[in-house]
């Protein structure tokens, strides 16, 4: 379907995502995963001021003084006014091959998050199943858990609206997985697939779930946004001014804006900043979000 999708943040963004809407705060807060960069965007006034983090960040969790971030280093809370960063937690991870990718909390507030592969120094001839890693959840006091299967790139992280259902998606195989998700012990079972986009031209990016349960996956590669219902079906595909969008999250005060963040980094050096990739884009929902979850509080450091 035609949408009007405007731009409202020339953001020229390396890697722009996890867009997620501050309720308090009445902000948009997103990454530059390769900037690396926490923002927070202003859609009053249009101003979008950053927090330069230590390394590459994946993904981050709203706090009421800031953020949980996942860096390349670890876990860490960000007080935004003070501007503390402080370390939670070791990358359950080698972060010399792995970084946290995409993550998020589920209406408990635990915080998920999943990897993608990016060595620092490439090794072509690594076994793919080397290159895979699961789903895992945040369970406090430095602590990890597997969640989920390995997946190739973890992407696409979400809860239906009554919390029974998560999804999660592998950008590498183009598939979007449900489980069964009980809500008391955080544990994910009964893996099937929900989606299957080994056809597309693109690969699912971030997600994003509306009031109606109906799942918002961005298209890296393939230049558009679909709409699945709960049972797996397309409602809709939007296209984008921008090959590479990464992720959709919804807010403004009625929570019916849909933002969308972009990337360029797949352009060639020379053509970044001269195309519509990278920017932060908006459009209006046929359905309000949901309110953004927050970090149960009690898993920070006591001197956060």
């Amino acid at each position: 379907m035609k949408a009007d999708v405007r731009c409202v943040l020339s953001a020229k963004a390396l890697n722009g995502e996890r867009p997620a809407w501050s309720i308090a705060r009445q902000r948009l807060i997103w990454v530059d995963i390769r900037g690396p960069n926490l923002h927070e965007f202003n859609p009053a006034d249009g101003s979008d001021r950053f927090w330069q983090m230590p390394s590459w960040i994946g993904c981050h969790a709203l706090t009421t003084k800031g953020a949980v971030v996942a860096l390349r280093t670890g876990l860490y809370h960000l007080d935004i006014e003070a501007n503390i960063l402080t370390q939670m937690a070791m990358a359950p991870f080698d972060s010399r091959r792995f970084i946290f990718n995409d993550g998020r909390c589920d209406r408990r507030g635990r915080f998920f998050a999943g990897t993608m592969y990016v060595p620092l120094k490439p090794a072509p001839d690594v076994d793919a199943s080397n290159q895979c890693t699961p789903l895992r959840r945040y369970d406090g006091d430095g602590r990890w858990s597997d969640a989920t299967p390995p997946v190739a790139t973890a992407n696409g992280l979400a809860w239906s609206p009554d919390g029974a259902t998560m999804y999660h998606a592998d950008t590498g195989a183009k598939l979007i997985w449900a489980y069964d998700y009980d809500e008391a012990s955080g544990t994910p079972s009964n893996r099937r697939r929900f989606v299957d986009l080994t056809e597309s031209a693109g690969a699912p990016d971030g997600a994003v779930i509306d009031a109606d349960g109906f799942y918002w996956c961005a298209i890296f590669g393939g230049g558009e946004l679909l709409r699945f219902d709960p049972a797996g079906r397309l409602e809709r595909r939007v296209a984008m001014p921008t090959k590479y969008p990464t992720m959709p999250a919804l807010g403004g005060a009625d929570l019916k804006t849909l933002y969308v963040t972009s990337a360029n980094w797949p352009l060639p050096a020379a053509q970044r900043g001269h195309t519509p990739d990278g920017d932060l884009y908006a459009l209006e929902a046929p359905c309000a979000g949901l309110p953004s979850c927050m970090f149960d509080e009690r898993l920070l450091p006591a001197d956060s």
